[in-house]
């Protein structure tokens, strides 16, 4: 079945492999910003962070993320120049809600990645693999370190409102 996939899309390798994984990267950046709030709420269960997380210092004890994650470049309105001063309740909800559209969307390159490992002969997976895992994992790391510390303000946030 591989072999009549990779007949059907040979040369998919080289330059027309790279368009594809650039169109890929788009493609699921269009699909998460499609995405409204509403959507983003009953995705984000699958993007709270997990007990084993620890609060996010599993990420800083295995990969040092506090020393290099200023250094990846960021598209968001939420990266640290732009974040506001004025820490609302709301503010909190959409940062944790861009932090899972963030993340969703390096998933999703993963799974085009996955996909085109599947379609190109096996020369090329090793190249797609390192592309895969440097160009996202460091960024769903950062989302998985930075997000214990908002779902804290949230729960500060909801009992202080409870308070007044």
């Amino acid at each position: 079945m591989k072999k009549l996939l990779i007949e059907l899309f040979v040369p998919l390798t080289g330059l027309p492999l790279a368009i594809l994984i650039i169109a890929s990267m788009f493609l699921s950046s269009y699909i998460v910003n499609a995405l409204d709030y509403d959507d983003l709420r009953k995705l984000s269960h699958l993007y709270k962070s997990r007990k084993w997380e620890k609060d996010g210092k599993v990420y800083q004890k295995l990969f040092k993320v506090k020393y290099w994650k200023d250094y990846i470049p960021s598209i968001s309105a939420f990266d640290k120049k732009n974040l506001s001063r004025d820490i609302t309740a709301e503010y909190i909800e959409q940062y944790l809600l861009e932090s899972v559209r963030a993340e969703l969307c390096h998933d999703i390159i993963i799974l085009f990645d996955i996909i085109f490992i599947i379609l190109t002969p096996h020369s090329m997976n090793a190249k797609i693999i390192t592309w895969a895992v440097i160009a996202n994992i460091p960024c769903i790391i950062i989302q998985r370190y930075n997000r214990p510390r908002f779902e804290a303000l949230a729960k500060r946030s909801l009992r202080n409102q409870g308070r007044k």
